[in-house]
């Protein structure tokens, strides 16, 4: 064979190997550049009965860490070794590695919502300081919040799970508006965290009571008289099909204002159903993600 043939194999395999570089360099450039990363929390697993899930060191933390106007980040960092051990308790156990610890939807739905919560708390504490879960990003920002929600990515029930599948694929499957009241995104215009952990024996009756908590806040639901506005949380919008088809399965109208009505206290659903009928416009109020921070 003559030699001057030969010289194609090294140029082939040269540019198979730059193609190759070149692949990974953009992927590891990629994932720089968007702040993905996995998040190692490297905590002992708290000890747990044989059945069911303990959640009373989550919610005497809660009770400890918890004001009326938001979040002592100051106190939860004082327990960060606590909570991830919390978080390392929930990456060993679940819905679905210990199915039989979850055998009910409750039980199941309490894990869920939980877990949200103590990883949004614990993703606030381990990039801290931090005045917004925006501050959370990598070089670039395919939009507001992509760093906190989608680029993190926790140890959960043994897998692997970002804050914004943990909500849409799994609390939403629960097919229940009132988890959005339930749920704590660590920003001023999220509704509030609760000062205790979510028990799968009470459960129906604490999500009724968020609700209404939610319904009822005029920083979520309030009525302007003089422009003839029924204002709403930017929540309402985000998921208004799960709110219309919760408020179509209690038998109102499928709207946004009668799943309001639903659950507000007396008198704020006598003003909003009042600007409901006398035909006031609907309208979302931008959302404060400043962080949540007594």
């Amino acid at each position: 064979m003559d030699v001057r043939s030969k010289p194609w194999y090294g140029r082939w395999w040269a540019i198979v190997l730059l193609i190759g570089l070149v692949i990974g360099a953009t992927g590891v450039l990629t994932v720089k550049a968007l702040g993905l990363r996995s998040v190692v929390v490297e905590a002992k697993p708290f000890e747990q009965p044989d059945a069911g899930f303990d959640y009373s060191w989550w919610n005497s933390a809660l009770g400890r860490w918890v004001h009326e106007d938001g979040v002592d980040y100051d106190a939860v960092r004082a327990e960060e070794g606590d909570l991830r051990r919390f978080i390392a308790t929930l990456a060993v156990l679940g819905p679905r590695t210990t199915p039989q610890r979850f055998t009910t939807e409750p039980e199941r739905l309490a894990y869920s919502i939980n877990a949200y919560n103590a990883l949004v708390l614990f993703a606030v504490v381990d990039n801290w300081p931090i005045d917004s879960v925006h501050d959370v990003r990598g070089w670039l920002d395919p939009r507001a919040g992509f760093g906190f929600f989608y680029g993190l990515h926790f140890p959960l029930d043994e897998d692997s799970i970002n804050l914004y599948d943990l909500e849409n694929e799994v609390i939403r499957g629960f097919v229940d508006a009132r988890i959005h009241a339930a749920i704590n995104c660590a920003s001023r215009s999220c509704p509030a965290l609760m000062p205790y952990a979510f028990e799968p024996a009470r459960l129906d009756d604490q999500l009724d009571a968020v609700t209404q908590s939610f319904c009822s806040d005029p920083a979520h639901v309030r009525v302007d008289e003089e422009g003839r506005e029924i204002q709403l949380s930017a929540i309402f919008e985000w998921y208004q099909t799960d709110f219309e088809e919760h408020a179509r399965r209690l038998g109102r109208d499928a709207t946004i204002v009668d799943f309001v009505l639903a659950f507000a206290e007396p008198k704020v659903a006598a003003v909003v159903e009042r600007a409901q009928r006398d035909d006031f416009k609907v309208v979302f109020q931008p959302y404060d993600w400043a962080l949540n921070r007594h």
